[in-house]
């Protein structure tokens, strides 16, 4: 949600992954076909809205995952994006446990809403040696990290048929030791590949790219895309996604001078430009966190702000077919002390008593209801 890379040289790059893709080892025979229900890809319109409730939410209680779906079901939710986690299903090699996924895409798909799943986050023994100890390593191997989402699609090509690939690859806090486009077009190709084989109505989504500065040791969102297209890696993926945070500031504020990426909601309309220049003028721009934490921390905005935050971004969506669909972020508070940034994303609070923006929500899918495409 921070921090960003200086963009390398395409020479370097295109080099560099010429070589690595020349390294990667085909993927093995495909997962045995299956086709997937329809109904959640054509219902992921530009105005839809989902709930993005976080890492946390696959440990709620039965009680506490049933109240929370209810919640974003009657706000007019047409999805909900959860972690099918491969640092969770695959502690230890070879052994997998998908009770933690299981459970929360039961209840989604048992109150009629889809799944996005993003498949992320490598286990200690998959991460790559500079980062082994560090709980967001990248992969050391692509093709392995392609084989985990193959098995994710094929377990759940009945029930998922949404995927996003790793979670804001251009940021180091994600992709550690530092973001790589090279390693990310890898993974993205062999996912992509490995999803489509499993579950050929499926949509993939690119992971949402977050806000920062190279200073950080991120890459800028439009860098990343462009690197992206010079590695022919966009091909690979049916969106493109960005994360449009702008707290304290609101979306349609302007960018301090030399920070234009600080506000990654104003950097959704040159990678628009990129994307139609680069003939992809028919693929769309998701925004899967789309909000604002509440509260007394630094760079937190009141809950005033924090409802205009996600009425800009989701009135956005009006008339601009290509952006959208929307997931807000989060849908319930983290926890409940204010001081605490994470703490206080929720559009209702720990207790379930609503901030304003949930009917600011709830005002959006009246007038643009869910399921409409279906």
């Amino acid at each position: 949600m921070t921090s960003r890379r200086a963009r390398v040289g395409v020479r370097v790059v295109l080099t560099a992954f010429l070589v690595a893709f020349a390294a990667l080892s085909p993927l093995g025979p495909g997962l045995a076909a299956a086709q997937a229900p329809t109904s959640c890809t054509t219902a992921s319109g530009s105005t839809q809205v989902g709930g993005s409730p976080g890492a946390l939410f696959g440990g709620l209680s039965d009680a506490d995952l049933a109240r929370e779906l209810d919640l974003a079901r009657d706000a007019g939710m047409f999805a909900v994006r959860i972690d099918v986690d491969w640092s969770v299903i695959e502690p230890v090699r070879g052994d997998r446990d998908w009770s933690v996924p299981d459970r929360m895409v039961d209840a989604i798909t048992a109150r009629g809403m889809c799944v996005l799943g993003i498949v992320t986050y490598a286990p200690e023994w998959a991460r790559v040696a500079t980062a082994v100890d560090e709980d967001y390593g990248r992969p050391a191997d692509p093709g392995r990290f392609a084989e985990f989402a193959g098995a994710a699609a094929e377990r759940y090509r009945d029930r998922i048929s949404l995927w996003e690939i790793w979670n804001e690859p251009n940021l180091a806090t994600y992709f550690k030791p530092a973001p790589d486009p090279v390693v990310y077009a890898l993974m993205l190709r062999g996912a992509y590949r490995a999803i489509t084989r499993a579950n050929p109505d499926a949509v993939v989504v690119a992971g949402g790219m977050a806000p920062g500065s190279a200073a950080a040791g991120g890459i800028p969102a439009v860098a990343f895309v462009l690197t992206l297209y010079e590695l022919g890696a966009v091909r690979y993926t049916d969106a493109l996604n960005v994360h449009p945070f702008t707290f304290p500031g609101l979306p349609n504020d302007a960018p301090a001078a030399g920070d234009a990426d600080g506000n990654s909601a104003m950097v959704l309309w040159p990678i628009r430009d990129i994307m139609v220049a680069r003939g992809d003028a028919a693929k769309p721009v998701w925004m899967t966190a789309v909000g604002a934490p509440t509260g007394t921390a630094e760079g937190a905005v009141s809950e005033e702000g924090q409802a205009s935050t996600v009425r800009i971004l989701l009135n956005a969506t009006v008339g601009n077919s290509w952006l959208g669909p929307s997931f807000v972020y989060a849908i319930r508070d983290n926890g409940t002390d204010e001081s605490v940034l994470d703490d206080n994303f929720g559009i209702v609070r720990r207790d379930y008593t609503p901030k304003p923006a949930l009917a600011d929500v709830r005002d959006f899918t009246r007038l643009y209801p869910p399921n409409a495409g279906r």
